[in-house]
């Protein structure tokens, strides 16, 4: 009985340290069509960087739907004040064909969200998507560290 206890208190420590994501890419999983409703930013005004990043991370990826076209979903985020230009072609690993950024200051900070858009292999055509949020705080470093 002994044993049994201790080993359901070891199943229970383990899994409280479920680990959670940051951030990253992810398949789409919205709709075949763009809605009409603006594409939520988060509860950036008062929530923390991370439950505002992983709120736009959601929003995104359940907004375009994997096999969009690029050119319809730049210009829904263009609509909503983002702006986007072609991502960066370095030759290094698996880059985004288009990078959409909106920034915003409010009460000291610059919040700013991003969304990297993937092609699907040259076609046009969205693969997956990157939400990214950062704010930064009179003299914040980069993701709200410490600055020099």
């Amino acid at each position: 009985m002994k044993r049994f206890a201790i080993a359901a208190a070891l199943m229970l420590a383990l899994a409280a340290c479920e680990t959670t994501s940051v951030g990253g890419v992810s398949t789409p999983s919205g709709p075949a069509s763009i809605p009409s409703s603006p594409l939520e930013l988060g509860d950036w005004r008062n929530a923390t960087p991370a439950a505002t990043l992983a709120a736009f991370e959601r929003n995104v990826a359940s907004r375009y739907g994997a096999g969009l076209e690029l050119s319809a979903v730049s210009g829904d985020l263009r609509r909503q004040d983002f702006n986007c230009a072609a991502g960066p072609q370095n030759g290094r690993g698996d880059p985004p064909e288009q990078v959409c950024r909106r920034t915003t200051s409010a009460s000291g900070c610059t919040h700013t969200w991003q969304v990297h858009l993937f092609d699907e292999g040259g076609n046009g055509r969205l693969a997956r998507t990157r939400g990214l949020y950062d704010r930064r705080c009179g003299s914040d470093g980069l993701l709200g560290g410490p600055g020099r």
